[in-house]
């Protein structure tokens, strides 16, 4: 007969097993024993190889609870003192959270149950020296002062300053495991950029990207009724995904109770579906669809050195210069329409901002200059002028002023530029901005809305330049399609290497 001690230890070594017999309550408020799903147990497999996980989710897969319950596993199983720490976006999610662990202490079997050395409301420590604890993000500002061994962050995109919990999470953890998961809201959300970040290879560590479309969880199926018969796009669905009618059918009542848009995003089938283009976005996804894509200019960068004969125009949009929003400058070439060299910063101050853009002018054959002369803009062009500076773009003798009627224009002609491809080649970063436009108003320019960083700066930057361009004077001979194709081609002898 096997000893009953040695039969919990065995459980206890089993992350499966012993999860399986947690209590937790379900949708429906029943105490239920945890039943892991194909999604649950693919996600346990992922967290035992170590390796920092992102998990991007549809709605209620019961993915935090799950990761309550391996933070708990992992702080009971170990041979050494370790902390765990779940981290939430609010103080109720947070107090939620602890309630499972609570749950889940005070139903140990007593030969398993390891005496407390200490509990509060937030923290439960054992007399083995490990802890598990739950906690808002209102109070992570002392997480950088201990080191966690294993921290989980949940919902990602709802926190006020995404990019300074995950600097300090991966502070505190000094290399530990972290566990990132969230529904996503929009592209350029933070989940995005995380999730490009590993798709492309650019985050240091070990990273995992974790998916789990919608159609795998098995309750999201609803029986078709006689006579249901697929449109085209689920007939393509059904080819694609290999959905059921009966799946089809559950999506067909989802979208028509919340839309499409939001559907996408909540119940995703492909990593594409969450991060697509909404309904009210001012740049839609057919706009950008013939955009060729650079990496992410983190400073500056010169993608083509100037060419005699060819005019060029610069826009600036002007910032502080004090760690908040970006003073960035864009220079495009007349013939090709695209950008020739960028600059974004947030930490130039104006005034050597305008010694920049003067050698910059200088550089592009003493390019036609437009700054926005609103607030910030007014030290830069009086340093200008200051300088000797007088080369700008001017109506009616006076500087560009952003107004709501001259920046629905801006954007108006931007637009149109961009459908028709004359501005053909953009970087990730002013692709990310446009997308993040979006319409609030029908009489009003598009606001930025859907980026994590709500920054906009290259965007206005290439809409000023673009202004600046369409004063210059026409080009004696427009380039062929041949010679403009050659001008876009990274390795015609025109161009610099291009470097960041």
């Amino acid at each position: 007969m096997t000893d009953p001690m040695e039969r919990l230890k065995n459980i206890l070594a089993d992350p499966f097993e012993f999860i399986g017999r947690l209590w937790i309550k379900n949708k429906q408020g029943a105490m239920v024993k945890f039943k892991l799903s194909v999604q649950q147990r693919k996600a346990v497999q992922l967290f035992l190889t170590g390796k920092n996980l992102v998990i991007l989710k549809a709605r209620q897969l019961g993915i935090t609870t799950l990761m309550t319950a391996l933070l708990f596993w992992k702080a009971l199983s170990s041979p050494d003192p370790i902390s765990c720490v779940s981290l939430l976006h609010k103080r109720d999610a947070a107090d939620e959270v602890f309630l499972k662990y609570k749950g889940f202490y005070y139903g140990l079997p007593g030969l398993i149950k390891p005496s407390l050395d200490k509990e509060t409301s937030s923290l439960f420590r054992f007399d083995t020296g490990s802890s598990v604890a739950a906690v808002s993000a209102a109070g992570h500002a002392g997480l950088r002062s201990y080191t966690v061994n294993l921290l989980h962050l949940s919902e990602l995109c709802f926190y006020d300053d995404p990019a300074e919990i995950l600097s300090n999470a991966l502070s505190a953890l000094n290399g530990n495991q972290l566990v990132v998961e969230s529904t996503a809201t929009a592209y350029g959300d933070p989940m995005h950029e995380l999730v490009d970040s590993i798709q492309r290879g650019s985050l240091p560590g070990n990273w995992e990207l974790v998916f789990f479309p919608w159609y795998e969880q098995e309750e999201y199926s609803s029986p078709a009724p006689t006579g249901f018969v697929p449109d085209a796009v689920g007939a393509a669905l059904i080819e694609k995904l290999g959905l059921t009618i009966d799946q089809l059918w559950w999506r067909h009542c989802k979208i028509a109770e919340q839309g499409l848009d939001k559907f996408n995003t909540e119940y995703p089938a492909t990593i594409e579906d969450v991060f697509s283009q909404k309904g009210d976005c001012y740049y839609s996804d057919p706009d950008l669809a013939n955009m060729k894509r650079i990496p992410a200019i983190a400073k500056e960068r010169y993608i083509e050195q100037p060419i005699k004969g060819i005019n060029y125009a610069i826009g600036v949009d002007v910032a502080s210069g004090i760690g908040k929003d970006y003073s960035s400058i864009f220079v495009l070439s007349q013939k090709t329409g695209d950008p020739v060299y960028v600059y974004r910063s947030n930490l130039i101050s104006p005034t050597e901002l305008a010694k920049l853009i003067a050698h910059i002018s200088a550089l592009y054959g003493r390019a036609k200059t437009l700054v926005e002369s609103n607030n910030w803009g007014h030290t830069v062009i009086n340093e200008l002028e200051h300088l000797g500076f007088n080369n700008f773009y001017k109506v009616n003798g006076k500087h560009w002023e952003t107004t709501s009627s001259s920046k629905v224009q801006m954007h108006e002609q931007l637009k149109e530029a961009i459908r028709r491809t004359y501005i053909g080649v953009l970087d990730e970063i002013t692709l990310t901005e446009l997308k993040g436009l979006v319409v609030t108003n029908s009489s009003r320019a598009p606001e930025s809305q859907r980026t994590a960083s709500g920054h906009g700066d290259n965007v206005i930057a290439l809409g000023l330049a673009y202004q600046c361009l369409l004063t210059l004077p026409k080009p004696s001979a427009p380039l062929s399609v041949w010679e403009l194709n050659q001008l876009r081609n990274k390795s015609n002898p025109y161009n610099s290497t291009w470097r960041s």
